[in-house]
């Protein structure tokens, strides 16, 4: 299969996956199966919809890697969407997050960091693109998979640092949980910022930047202490927090910031740029990966950026590439350890398909328009 842009869709073509417009529980726009018509090839440019994956002869046989099974991440999206309703009605009273909520979190950060151990040691290369983004649900899933995804890695590699900076490979399946229960609750301080300020369109003034770091302390203090783990605290605390110190909200430095904290930050700003915004377009993988990799020794912490690139890749597999010359090729295969080669396929003006390595290392591909 491969990821075709809406603007490239052509009748006759045959949808892949389930096209979804809107949040978990409502009925998808196209079925897994269908077969475009020219009527719904319009539609869903007029809805938005960036991208649709396809069967087709060019895409036989690329099967993008998941981490999370169909199921596990729309559970995971209906349990967070409660708890941020839950959220909503306990800072309105000026409550602390219910414990039904806290229980529920902790069952969905278990059960996805529990498929991402099960998952093989193989390269993942995000692959999901929606229509445009305003669910914050889907942003925290998406966080907390890749997190648990680095953090997987990374502590399979390297082990985890305990508070007295030894190096260890015990409890790590505990430790996936309580990162990801923070991740999945990373931006409920959010919840108390107004909203036309989160999506305001233009540059932040002063006091609504102000506003807007409030919401690390303003999540974890959402958060009881006597329910929640410390380090499930740290990663709503610390997220924000930069390796050079330039962060907020206390301008920690280095490894004064909580590890899992590091890997949340990296995990969050990779999705950030990837996701539609009021205030700005989703960009394609190979910007947020440059993102990330450039961020290393000064917005995030160097080893974990490393673990990342064994992770991510900046062109994923299935993913629809415009090279020098025009043409529109798919990503087949990428090697991790060179990640600007992909194996790329294409129609050539024969209508044979030409399947060949090509070196992206300098910009040579963009995203089709």
């Amino acid at each position: 299969m491969r990821l075709v842009s809406t603007r490239h869709l052509q009748a006759g073509t045959i949808v892949a996956r389930p096209v979804r417009s809107g949040p978990v529980g409502t009925a998808p726009l196209v079925i897994e199966g269908a077969l475009l018509t020219e009527s719904m090839c319009r539609r869903l440019l007029e809805l938005g919809v960036a991208a649709v994956w396809v069967d087709d002869e060019i895409g036989e046989g690329i099967e993008p890697l998941e981490a999370l099974t169909p199921e596990t991440r729309d559970a995971a999206e209906r349990d967070v969407m409660a708890t941020l309703a839950d959220a909503r009605e306990a800072l309105a009273s000026g409550q602390q997050l219910p414990q039904q909520a806290v229980d529920r979190m902790r069952d969905v950060a278990g059960a996805i960091a529990r498929e991402i151990a099960a998952l093989p040691e193989a390269a993942y290369a995000l692959s999901e693109m929606r229509i445009a983004d305003h669910y914050t649900h889907e942003h925290s899933v998406r966080v907390t998979t890749l997190g648990l995804l680095l953090a997987a890695r990374h502590w399979r590699s390297h082990g985890w640092t305990d508070h007295r900076g030894r190096q260890r490979h015990d409890s790590v399946a505990q430790r996936m949980t309580q990162l990801g229960f923070g991740l999945l609750v990373h931006d409920i301080g959010k919840l108390a910022i107004p909203r036309e300020v989160l999506d305001k369109p233009g540059r932040l003034d002063a006091e609504e930047w102000e506003l807007i770091k409030r919401h690390p302390d303003l999540g974890a203090a959402m958060l009881s202490h006597t329910t929640t783990s410390m380090l499930a605290i740290s990663v709503v605390r610390f997220h924000h927090e930069r390796w050079d110190g330039a962060g907020y909200p206390r301008r920690l430095r280095g490894r004064r910031i909580s590890e899992l904290a590091r890997i949340a930050a990296v995990a969050d700003v990779y999705d950030a740029v990837r996701s539609e915004r009021p205030y700005k377009p989703a960009r394609p993988p190979h910007v947020g990966y440059e993102v990330v990799r450039e961020g290393s020794g000064s917005a995030f912490d160097p080893a974990i950026v490393r673990t990342f690139c064994e992770v991510v890749m900046p062109y994923p597999v299935g993913h629809e590439l415009e090279l020098d010359d025009g043409v529109t090729a798919v990503v087949a295969a990428v090697d991790p350890a060179r990640p600007y080669a992909p194996l790329m396929r294409w129609r050539d003006a024969g209508g044979t398909i030409v399947e060949r390595e090509v070196d992206l290392a300098r910009g040579r591909a963009a995203e089709p328009a």
